[in-house]
């Protein structure tokens, strides 16, 4: 059993628990980035934090204010802006030795270095972005970690969100609901995994989402995205059963477009995502929304041109063969724009942050969800 195996066995055991705790689990995770990592260092340094922050509390009045002192003013924990999506960004070890991070891993460092001090926090996860709410804070304001501390109301997290994907966005109000530790560690897992599969590290990528599967057994979500990464890993009767079990669990549109895609798969072997194996030259891309609206017609063009002459052929088996080599030119030519098949006529735009997603026949791009996030999830862009 490899390190990473070893990490992934203790993370089930963690998962099994009624209630998992939060910190102990994202130590876990931080393993799952590094098996050589320390942990018991990185316990120690948010121990250290909370003395000081209980020292500091004499002086400012009140908790809140010390910890804003100790961790962002003194410390200068924050966004690191510049290699967002590395795999370190997922790890509270790193983040704590760096006081650097992801909005959610600095968030789960706020939580716990808060909780020894007897300051109730939690955290919400919103699309694209993470936050810290809580008792503990002013009456309808939530605590921003990666910037550095600073308090904002609903609005200016909306505000935030529609600079995350590029368009103004309304927020239903459940978004602002706190997360279970559960939730919280899946959505982790989940940047983590894309992260490792970004760089091809497949391997990695398929721990990551074991772990996420151990939170939560019944998520549909998981055996979707876990079944698309073992086509990648060339482990096509693997990904068929797991696919099917998604087929089989899943509501929504996309269960029918996974259920085609497996008859694709049965065929031919076929890549995570759905896309056949690209080469070096059919990266996956980065988009901004304007890119992406801009790149939809073409998208669309090619979809409609498939679609149609997929439908001509009717449901008879002889044109099995057929509907299988025009899905397979389809997912071919959107592979080379650089974009995300999750399912037959089903494609997304990664934003860095989430995707933006399109179904055919939508007219155009006007929905985004997250990456732990399938087609039921997804929420309107303005």
């Amino acid at each position: 059993m490899t390190g990473r195996e070893a990490v992934v066995e203790r993370f089930r055991r963690l998962a099994r628990e009624a209630e998992p705790d939060l910190f102990e689990g994202a130590l876990l995770i931080a393993q799952l980035v590094d098996p050589e990592e320390d942990i018991a260092r990185a316990r120690e340094s948010a121990g250290a934090l909370a003395a000081r922050v209980r020292e500091a509390r004499e002086r400012q009045g009140t908790g809140l204010r010390a910890l804003l002192l100790v961790l962002f003013a003194e410390e200068g924990f924050g966004g690191d802006a510049e290699t967002y999506d590395d795999p370190a960004n997922s790890s509270v070890a790193r983040v704590l030795a760096s006081r650097r991070g992801m909005p959610i891993t600095l968030s789960i460092v706020t939580i716990e270095v808060a909780r020894r001090c007897g300051l109730a926090l939690s955290g919400v996860g919103l699309p694209g972005y993470f936050v810290v709410d809580g008792q503990d804070l002013p009456r309808g304001r939530f605590l921003d970690p990666f910037d550095g501390g600073e308090l904002y109301d609903e609005e200016a997290l909306e505000a935030r969100v529609g600079q995350v994907f590029g368009s103004p966005i309304d927020l239903p109000p459940e978004a602002f609901l706190p997360d279970s530790a559960r939730a919280i560690l899946t959505r982790v897992l989940f940047n983590l995994r894309r992260s490792w599969e970004k760089r091809g590290q497949f391997v990695e990528a398929l721990a990551a989402l074991d772990c996420a599967g151990a939170l939560d057994p019944t998520e549909a979500s998981v055996l979707r995205e876990r079944g698309l990464l073992l086509l990648r890993l060339k482990r096509p009767e693997e990904a068929i059963a797991v696919l099917e079990e998604y087929v089989a669990a899943a509501e929504g549109e996309d269960r029918e477009a996974v259920a085609r895609l497996i008859a694709v798969v049965r065929d031919r072997g076929l890549s995570a995502d759905g896309n056949l194996d690209p080469g070096p030259a059919e990266k996956k891309r980065i988009f901004t929304l304007g890119e992406a609206r801009e790149m939809l017609p073409r998208v669309r063009e090619l979809t409609s041109d498939a679609f149609s002459r997929y439908s001509e052929l009717g449901e008879d088996a002889d044109g099995e063969d057929d509907r299988q080599e025009i899905v397979r030119g389809w997912i071919e030519r959107l592979s080379a724009l650089g974009v995300v098949i999750k399912g037959l006529w089903l494609v997304d735009f990664d934003s860095g942050a989430g995707y933006y997603c399109w179904k055919y026949p939508e007219s155009s791009l006007d929905y985004f969800h997250g990456y732990e996030e399938g087609f039921a999830g997804r929420l309107p862009l303005q």
